[in-house]
């Protein structure tokens, strides 16, 4: 039996302008997600029914839209690979209809999860591949109580539908991956950038202690000078300073706690891991717009794995703004006491790195690059952000991040 349709002379002017107005929607946007939710949205208002699904057997996910504007989210769920309307569809590339008792299909049924999220027993249910080329990405669904509700004729409007979903759905993957590869490539940059910061912090380091011991010793040897607490001081000051560097930049070197545990989690550790280890304190806290400081934990384990996790992007260049930060207070600051603030609202989040060094004159450090406020900079504006340095000799320096734009979302928009 062939199931599929040619919906070519089936539209009349009316879908066809309802559908390319869907087509801008779920192209919009290249994150995925966005583009899943606005397809869900898009597709439950054009076929004006109460519960829209895709699901993606590689994310291992199913979506579900329920009326226009709520959005439910199912990860992990187990769905049959040998039974259901979805399986079927994701087996044959098959279009499928079901009204009542009777179907394309006969002995169908439809996958209970969607009548749970519905919050309905299916009635009538429409069902059309995710096709891109030859590739099947997934399926769409819509459905509905009511078995007149939607019927064979309707579904041209869901394969065309669909047609733009899995175009949108194949652009944002691209998007995915050459995001991941630059994000690859700037990693192996970053690594070959500490490594050879280590080597040249290293070999500074030792050679200063080493040309030190080597004069003093000849000195001793001819009699001219007698050692004394402050030389042998001096020589412990140089190897401490040696291995700041070298624990700073083993650090960066590690691969990084902030996919696993966020960026809270990731602070949290860095913190622990050098600043405390050099005999800086520290102080991370997380407060709301109005000040108010978030009652989870901020502090120990838990605050690497039980805390709100902001997009990977704007966390991956929130963290390296503040480990910027951070790395410029421990090796030219003399800092002893370093604190970092996030403030995260519902729209935007702001973040500060305080230190109490001897901070620096603007004027003479804009073109120094050591301090990396270039880069500093680019990531502040990569996420929609401001990035702002005040610096007084002897008083310290803060660094700001402003106004970075993200959306919170709400708890009734997770299903765990």
């Amino acid at each position: 039996m062939d199931n599929r349709l040619d919906v070519s002379q089936t539209l009349h002017r009316q879908d066809i302008l309802a559908l390319n107005a869907l087509g801008q929607a779920v192209t919009a946007s290249l994150r995925l997600d966005d583009v899943l939710r606005r397809a869900l949205a898009e597709v439950g208002a054009l076929l004006k029914v109460q519960t829209t699904a895709i699901q993606l057997p590689d994310r291992d996910k199913l979506l579900v839209a329920l009326g226009e504007s709520q959005f439910g989210q199912v990860r992990g769920l187990s769905v049959p690979r040998d039974s259901g309307v979805a399986s079927y569809v994701l087996r044959t590339g098959e279009v499928v209809w079901i009204r009542g008792k009777e179907s394309n299909v006969p002995g169908l049924k439809v996958n209970p999860a969607i009548e749970q999220m519905g919050g309905f027993a299916v009635g009538s249910l429409l069902a059309a591949p995710l096709l891109h080329g030859s590739e099947i990405l997934g399926v769409l669904e819509a459905a509905h109580p009511d078995e007149n509700a939607l019927s064979p004729d309707d579904l041209p409007l869901l394969i065309a539908a669909a047609s733009w979903t899995a175009i949108a759905i194949a652009n944002a993957k691209l998007h995915e991956q050459a995001q991941k590869a630059r994000e690859e490539q700037a990693l192996l940059e970053e690594r070959n950038r500490l490594a050879r910061e280590l080597h040249d912090a290293v070999t500074q380091s030792l050679y200063s202690i080493t040309t030190l011991a080597g004069a003093w010793r000849r000195q001793i040897e001819a009699g001219t000078l007698q050692p004394s607490k402050e030389q042998i001081a001096e020589l412990g000051e140089l190897a401490h300073q040696a291995l700041r560097e070298v624990r700073l930049l083993i650090y960066e070197l590690r691969p990084s706690e902030l996919e696993e545990e966020g960026l809270i989690g990731a602070i949290y550790r860095r913190l622990e891991t050098v600043e405390k280890r050099a005999g800086v304190r520290t102080h991370l806290q997380v407060t709301d717009e109005a000040g108010k400081i978030f009652s989870g934990p901020q502090n120990g384990r838990a605050a690497m794995v039980n805390f709100y996790r902001l997009p990977k992007g704007v966390e991956h260049c929130l963290f390296r703004i503040i480990q910027e930060a951070l790395n410029n207070a421990l090796k030219y600051s003399g800092a002893t006491s370093i604190d970092v603030y996030l403030k995260l609202g519902r729209d935007t989040l702001n973040v500060e790195v305080r230190d109490n060094g001897r901070g620096f004159d603007m004027r003479a450090i804009q073109e120094a690059q050591g301090f990396g406020l270039s880069s500093m900079r680019e990531r502040a504006e990569q996420v929609g952000g401001r990035l702002s340095i005040t610096a007084v000799p002897g008083q310290g320096t803060t660094v700001w991040v402003e106004d970075v734009p993200y959306r919170m979302i709400d708890v009734e928009e997770m299903v765990e």
